[in-house]
């Protein structure tokens, strides 16, 4: 079927029950093109596809799906200049449905290669009931002749009509159009009752064919001689009833002379009937007397291609007129067939028609061209579309989606300077250990486990992610859009990634890793560096004490500076003032911690043990964090917690609590945590304390939080 018939069903679709349902029909349906060209043929299978598919999401049967797509192709050639050819098929419903057949004519001059149905009616003793006899090459479409009638006479003749199948089978009288159906017609009133119909003839006069006018034939006056008849009507054949031919035109006769030496041949001896596809007889003929015939030369008495296209007349005195004129399409088929432009009478029209046929054959295949150019920049639209997001995507992972249109649309885009804004550092507890001991391919896949995780909030904070270089992961916010909430957003981010940082186990021992998180906030200047591989860089003082902050910091925690601290101090945060803390290439500076989750506070404590290992005796001293939170474990039953204390030696020796340990092998393990500064004593049943223990960066290179 032509891609008008599946394009008519998308609309309808479409329009009914919209976009989404329209997607999912197609997707039942299975291998179905993204666009129809309308005047593109298509595999049968794919329309009933479509309407199974249909079926199985209404419920409908096939006969009532076709029936609307029927109904709705009569609404679509309203919008079209279609309906005009609707419009001028006859004066009456009764006519009109006579003379269907002429529709699809016309049709075939644009889809040359369709392969339309046949129709012809008949009245019955009840005048507003008329039977229509439908053939069709195809199976189950006569829901669509139902529903297109049914619409156009709304449309064309205010009638309202009842469409009942009384039969629906095979016609074994035929070779092909075999699908046969009747429907009976019945008109049960006006649409609209002020409407008048639009003819003035009444039904008692319609007439179908000038043979059934009333005219007196009784005239023995002759008006015209044989030989000026056959010389007006070149192609004609009269016959009897016997089909023996008894006169043929002019032109015809030349042509028919070399097939058959017979004198008076039989009609089926040298044609067969292609439009109807009936067996030429005397009933079939008086059937179809209202139909356009076609008659082909038999391909087993010639090579000979010839198709003649006319109307059948019934004459006095049991014979038969078949007045016609060859079916010719191109000039190159008049030359094909040996025939002339004067082999066609002047009155006959066909002369004009071969001519603009030939204009009309070219702008057919130029518009067909044009359609498929027209689809497939359709589709390379819709994929570029798809690139453009992708390309999009990685572009604005590299630059700010504000800094990467300016880039795109050609904008040069100059270096900033913003007043405040806040950096946030992180980097992973122990990496350098981890990458000792993993192959590279499982750090690549622990890094990018953990980095997806922090990258998915960023946008939820509202904070741009600056780069990443090994362990480090940087992001700023307040820079390009500028926001006054840049603290609070940063010090959020830093709190999730601490959480979402549990969830990731190292490659090397599979425990959870530990990360340090360093904010600060004060001005920088952002500006995109390079060409090759543009980057969105960062550049101040404030970056290098953000930095300073995450290496001072404490694993599992939130370090920030007082900068930080003066704009959020008035929030909701758990916020615990560190001290004055030397930090290196920046002095004393006051920073303070921002509690997480259960966490009440972070205790520094100091711890002494006695080496005597190799016959050396001294203290090795060592600086530790305990993170003290709380545990809403309302069970006493449940056993507590085990706390692991990890000793690290440490050059650097602070006064403190001494523990003396020794035995036979010099260091042992077994010693307690002295608080520096014990924390407040509160303890009840559903409000207990576990501390976890954490190296100071501040004062050794290496810390554990366990």
């Amino acid at each position: 079927m032509y891609g008008i018939i599946n394009h008519i069903i998308q609309l309808l679709v479409e329009e009914k029950f919209g976009q989404e349902y329209w997607n999912d029909v197609k997707n039942r349906a299975g291998d179905i093109p993204e666009t129809f060209i309308m005047k593109q043929n298509y595999d049968d299978k794919i329309t009933y596809d479509l309407v199974r598919a249909i079926m199985d999401k209404t419920g409908m049967s096939i006969h009532q799906v076709f029936h609307a797509f029927g109904n709705f192709w009569t609404e679509w050639t309203e919008r079209s200049n279609y309906i005009i050819m609707m419009r001028i098929i006859g004066p009456n419903l009764y006519a009109f449905l006579n003379n269907l057949n002429a529709l699809h004519v016309h049709l075939s001059m644009t889809f040359s290669n369709m392969i339309p149905p046949e129709f012809y009616c008949e009245r019955t003793d009840n005048p507003n009931i008329y039977r229509l006899h439908y053939h069709s090459n195809r199976k189950l479409l006569r829901g669509v002749a139902s529903g297109i009638i049914e619409r156009a006479a709304e449309v064309i003749f205010n009638l309202k009509l009842e469409i009942e199948c009384i039969y629906d089978g095979i016609d074994e009288d035929r070779d092909t159009y075999r699908n046969y159906a009747i429907l009976e017609i019945r008109e049960i009133g006006l649409v609209e009752a002020n409407k008048c119909i639009p003819s003035s003839i009444s039904k008692e006069k319609l007439s179908l064919s000038p043979q059934f006018l009333d005219r007196n034939d009784d005239s023995s006056e002759e008006f015209i001689t044989g030989e000026i008849f056959c010389d007006t009507f070149p192609f004609h054949i009269i016959f009897d009833d016997e089909m023996t031919i008894l006169r043929t035109g002019t032109s015809l006769s030349r042509k028919l002379r070399r097939l058959s030496s017979v004198i008076k041949p039989k009609v089926t001896d040298l044609f067969q009937c292609s439009t109807p596809p009936i067996r030429l007889n005397k009933s079939n003929i008086m059937t179809y007397i209202n139909n356009n015939f076609t008659l082909q030369l038999r391909s087993d008495i010639t090579d000979y291609y010839l198709n003649l296209k006319g109307q059948m007349i019934r004459l006095k005195h049991e014979r038969f007129l078949f007045i016609c004129s060859p079916v010719v399409d191109r000039l190159a088929d008049l030359e094909k067939r040996g025939l002339y432009i004067s082999d066609f009478p002047i009155h006959d029209h066909s002369r004009e028609l071969i001519l603009l046929n030939e204009q009309r054959v070219a702008e057919f295949h130029v518009h067909k061209r044009l359609e498929e150019t027209t689809a497939m920049l359709e589709k390379t639209s819709t994929a570029l579309a798809k690139e453009k997001v992708k390309t999009d995507n990685l572009l604005h992972s590299m630059l700010p989606p504000t800094v990467a249109e300016k880039l795109r649309e050609g904008h040069e885009v100059e270096a900033g300077e913003y007043e405040f804004v806040t950096v946030l550092f992180s980097d992973i507890v122990g990496f350098t250990s981890i990458c000792s001991r993993c192959k590279p391919i499982d750090v690549v896949e622990f890094l990018n486990n953990l980095y997806t995780r922090f990258d998915q909030l960023t946008s939820h904070y509202k904070v741009y992610k600056v780069e990443t270089i090994g362990d480090a992961y940087m992001v700023v916010s307040g820079v390009p859009d500028v926001t006054d909430a840049h603290a609070q957003n940063a010090i959020d981010m830093g709190l999730a990634m601490i959480e979402k940082s549990v969830y990731v186990c190292s490659p090397a021992d599979g425990k959870q890793i530990q990360i340090r998180i360093g904010i600060h906030s004060g001005p920088v200047v952002a500006g995109v560096v390079g060409h090759k591989m543009p980057r969105y860089c960062l550049f101040g003082d404030t970056v290098n004490t953000a930095s300073r902050m995450e290496s001072h910091g404490v694993p599992g925690t939130v370090h920030i500076s007082s900068a930080t601290y003066e704009l959020v101090k008035e929030s909701d945060y758990k916020i615990q003032l560190r001290g004055d803390i030397t930090i290196k290439g920046k002095g004393i500076m006051r920073t303070y911690f921002v509690l997480s989750g259960n966490q009440v506070e972070i205790k520094e404590v100091e711890t002494v043990v006695n080496d005597t290992s190799n016959n050396h005796r001294g203290q090795i001293r060592s600086q530790q964090w305990l993170i003290v939170e709380e545990d809403t474990n309302d069970d006493d039953t449940q056993p507590s917690r085990k706390l692991n204390l990890e000793r690290i030696a440490s050059t650097q020796c602070d006064a403190g609590v001494q523990v003396n340990l020794e035995d036979e092998n010099g260091l042992t393990m077994n010693s307690k945590a002295v608080e520096a500064n014990p924390p407040n004593n509160h303890s009840s049943r559903n409000n207990r304390r576990r501390t976890i223990t954490g190296k100071n960066k501040a004062r050794s290179s290496m810390c554990s939080l366990l």
